[in-house]
């Protein structure tokens, strides 16, 4: 009986220790849907947020399975094969994610579709990308953690990316949104990184000393006056 017990206190402290230190992020490249696959020219609306998004919380809106929203906020997952749409194919692997944002009645306060998940931020991370559809901006995505903004730029790779390690070694609340716009955000594969988020005007100067040397490099080669 006391060594029944005994086992229990351990079972116990171990559950303890596992939930204060937390779970770490899963399902970041969306690629753990379970969702059965739509026919061609079709879609499924409305989608169990559970098959489409698992261990991810569906904000406001719709959630739908290789379809669009006319009207209404939806939480969008896109693939395997979308035959229905242009633009919309995936960005990595099997599934991408769109979130369409839309009006509703002149307002938008709380009508913003968004992803949220709750997890362990590892321990060296300096930093959280998504990798996005090619053009899109830094100001067509949203990223909190634990409710703060955290600004992003467009780094290489065609990725978004943002400064996170004020949340190294902590347990936080990740949310993917999109503005208070018309903008609709098609993303994938979150990441976090030990490398750090390069400032964006040393980062604006790495671009423009690129474009000089390559505009400098089509340069013809100077002429030599002969006297």
């Amino acid at each position: 009986m006391k060594t029944q017990h005994t086992i229990l206190s351990l079972v116990t402290v171990l559950l303890f220790v596992q939930l204060a230190s937390g779970q770490d992020f899963v399902n970041l490249d969306f690629e753990q849907a379970t969702i059965a696959p739509t026919p061609v020219g079709g879609g499924t609306y409305p989608a169990d947020p559970a098959q489409a998004f698992p261990d991810w919380t569906v904000g406001y809106g719709v959630v739908m399975h290789n379809d669009l929203s006319l009207g209404s906020p939806a939480t969008v997952l896109m693939g395997p094969s979308f035959p229905n749409f242009v633009n919309y194919t995936p960005l990595q692997g099997s599934y991408s994610v769109l979130l369409q944002f839309f009006y509703l009645n002149g307002n938008w306060a709380g009508y913003m579709p968004s992803l949220s998940q709750t997890g362990l931020v590892p321990a060296d991370a300096q930093s959280i990308s998504l990798l996005v559809s090619s053009g899109t901006p830094p100001s067509a995505a949203v990223v909190t953690m634990n409710g703060v903004n955290i600004p992003l730029i467009s780094v290489s790779g065609g990725r978004l990316a943002g400064d996170i390690s004020a949340y190294a070694g902590s347990v936080a609340q990740l949310k993917i949104s999109t503005p208070d716009s018309d903008d609709w955000l098609y993303f994938d594969d979150v990441q976090f990184s030990s490398s750090s988020v390069p400032e964006p005007s040393s980062y604006s100067l790495m671009i423009v000393c690129g474009l000089l040397l390559g505009w400098r490099m089509k340069l013809p080669p100077p002429m030599r006056v002969h006297r």
